[in-house]
């Protein structure tokens, strides 16, 4: 009798917990909506709410999680009590039981992976196994999960998911997105992501605000072997040599001249 008691207590705190959970993952979707920058109150002690919209889904995700793992504990063990003296009926409750809660937990899973890369591609764009990639460009993914996908893969220069996504018909001029908002995914990236855009077909044209790639590979390079291709490469597929961004005047032969390498210098100079 105490053991439920004291089980009940725990589920009953559960609940308030998870509850008050989901009642501030409402206040804050408010907060986050109109931007009004509140915070709790308690006993003089003040709490910002989250101000952001991962904050949000994650605050809603711990507070459904523990009301919903609460009142299905609740239920098992109902059922499990009211099969006193059947064993197997009993092994088949917690064995459904077990393969309910691993399905509802792997659902939650993908909702936040979901949630925070934009798909299940995206998320396996950035160094997942290439099976599920191609698993996942099986299913027809529209044009926006290819670009977010693309802009993933280039995150964590991941030539090999490019080379996929690029097969299966993604591109570099991420359309989905309002055009004062995109960018060209190999800008910055290493040499094998740039040679495998390029053997794919991506030129200056279909590369948006991608003018300044050469300048990016000779600044924020890792040494001059690899900038040196780099340049190489983007030079010979139409990129300019010469081309700065607004906010550094300094041409990219002379940050190559600045960091001594004269290898990525011969390059620029078409040597």
């Amino acid at each position: 009798m105490a053991d439920a008691q004291e089980t009940g207590t725990l589920g009953m705190l559960a609940l308030l917990i998870g509850g008050g959970c989901l009642l501030v993952a409402l206040l804050s979707a408010v907060n986050v909506a109109f931007e009004l920058e509140l915070a709790l109150q308690v006993y003089g002690s003040e709490t910002e709410l989250p101000r952001s919209w991962d904050g949000v889904v994650g605050l809603a995700a711990v507070g459904a999680l523990l009301v919903g793992l609460t009142l299905f504990g609740g239920l098992v063990r109902r059922k499990f009590a009211a099969a006193k003296g059947r064993p197997l009926v009993r092994a088949g409750i917690l064995i459904g039981a077990a393969l309910l809660l691993a399905a509802a937990l792997r659902g939650l899973q993908i909702a936040a992976l979901v949630h925070t890369y934009g798909s299940m591609l995206a998320y396996y764009a950035t160094d997942g196994d290439l099976d599920d990639v191609r698993a996942e460009l099986a299913k027809g993914p529209d044009r926006a999960t290819l670009d977010e996908a693309v802009g993933r893969a280039a995150q964590y220069d991941n030539h090999a998911a490019l080379a996929l996504l690029l097969a299966a018909g993604a591109d570099m001029r991420d359309s989905s997105r309002p055009e004062p908002h995109r960018r060209c995914a190999l800008v910055g990236r290493g040499r094998e992501f740039v040679a495998t855009a390029l053997a794919h077909g991506v030129t200056l044209d279909a590369c948006p605000n991608g003018e300044t790639a050469v300048w990016e590979a000779v600044q924020h390079g890792k040494s001059d072997a690899e900038a040196a291709e780099i340049v190489g490469l983007l030079t010979g597929a139409g990129w300019s040599a010469t081309a700065t961004p607004t906010y550094d005047p300094r041409t990219p032969a002379e940050i190559a001249a600045a960091k001594q390498w004269p290898r990525t210098s011969a390059a620029l100079a078409g040597r």
